[in-house]
């Protein structure tokens, strides 16, 4: 019990004056009651991480197992747990170390169902290191949301604790589903725009090598703002390109990535890729009138491209880069292939011939523009 521990003496409320002292020893004396040992209290203190304890132990439960037990618990290979877990993009368990808890023996079970099913140890990997690159962003925006959402200013320590936790515990149970929903629904999307033809049925693989459509649109003078405007606001701004981007995509573009102030597309429909950019281009336009947003600029590339984890290698990806860079505010390049296959869906005017970094040989470049409305009949 608390009352067999004097926190004051272990130097745990040192420099606090009251209230603060109060609150620090409220909440110390309610983690000790609950098992916090007095070792993490004082690494918690130490760390100035003890208002964030109890939503730790929320998210991460009792930390009681080694990789080896649970290895073995789940008849797995320890350096193939270790690697798996270690691809989350986290700190890796050492040998011996007791960091493991119920979640991640849950974890291991599925991985052992899944090497059951004939999922290779490699892809398994491969597919967490996918996983923890997108959780990361998840939890990072959730951590900001959370915080600015249940954090007051002056709030007492134990009130700050007590409320992150309660925050933890009542959006937990429902961000499992909302993140499997997700997951759904692009999963979906994706396997619409694929079909089991001849080819796969040959190769034994879905379509992951091929013909694509790649473009990159990025914010004009986002370098020379960011000399200008608060963090918060350059973040503001990038933001809402993503926004703006997503509420413009067509059916089967998809949004790859956000990389700082551009975002990247792919599509293996360049119709549609391209009509996106177009659209992208024209209410980044208005919203620069009417807000002052930055001007887009965008470029596309057609040709073979490798999609592996999520995302896209290859010289069209290259390329559309290029053309993105020698783009000027508004406008929308593309290469030759682009503008052979996309055709007279969209209006033209040729850019010229052009040297292109990493290309061989000249490059043909197109401006592509909104086609005018048709005349009334």
């Amino acid at each position: 019990m608390s009352e067999l521990v004097d926190f004051e003496a272990e130097g745990l409320v040192d420099g606090l004056e009251w209230p603060a002292r109060q609150a620090r020893l409220r909440l110390l004396t309610r983690l000790y009651d609950e098992g916090v040992t007095l070792e993490e209290l004082c690494a918690a203190v130490v760390s100035e991480r003890l208002a964030l304890l109890p939503v730790d132990r929320v998210l991460g439960g009792e930390a009681r197992y080694t990789a080896d037990e649970i290895a073995a618990e789940a008849g797995i290979d320890t350096q193939m747990l270790i690697d798996a877990l270690a691809a989350f993009g986290l700190p890796p368990v050492q040998a011996g170390e007791r960091r493991l808890g119920e979640a991640d023996l849950a974890a291991a079970l599925r991985m052992r169902a899944a090497l059951d099913a004939g999922l290779p140890p490699e892809r398994i990997v491969d597919i967490n290191r996918v996983i923890g690159r997108s959780m990361a962003q998840v939890a990072a925006a959730l951590r900001q949301l959370v915080g600015d959402t249940f954090l007051s200013a002056g709030n007492p320590e134990d009130v700050a604790a007590e409320r992150l936790e309660t925050a933890a515990r009542s959006l937990m149970p429902a961000l499992g589903p909302t993140l499997e929903h997700g997951f759904s629904l692009h999963l979906r999307e994706l396997l619409r725009g694929d079909a089991v033809d001849a080819a796969v049925l040959r190769s034994g693989a879905m379509a992951g090598e091929g013909s694509l459509s790649v473009a990159f649109a990025d914010l004009v003078g986002f370098t020379w703002l960011g000399g200008q405007v608060p963090a918060d606001e350059l973040g503001e701004v990038a933001r809402r390109l993503e926004e703006l981007t997503r509420a413009e995509l067509r059916p089967h573009v998809r949004l790859v990535k956000t990389i700082g102030d551009a975002v990247m597309l792919v599509s293996p429909d360049p119709v549609a890729l391209v009509h996106t950019l177009l659209a992208l281009a024209e209410v980044a336009g208005a919203a620069g009138e009417a807000e002052g947003f930055p001007r887009v600029r965008a470029g596309v590339a057609t040709g073979d491209a490798l999609e592996r984890d999520g995302d896209i290698y290859g010289n069209a990806v290259n390329l559309a880069s290029r053309l993105t860079a020698i783009a000027r505010p508004g406008s929308v390049l593309t290469d030759d292939a682009t503008h052979a296959a996309v055709g007279r869906a969209v209006a033209w005017s040729f850019a010229g011939e052009r040297t292109i970094k990493g290309m061989r040989g000249e490059q043909r470049i197109f401006r592509a523009r909104s086609p005018p409305p048709a005349a009334p009949e």
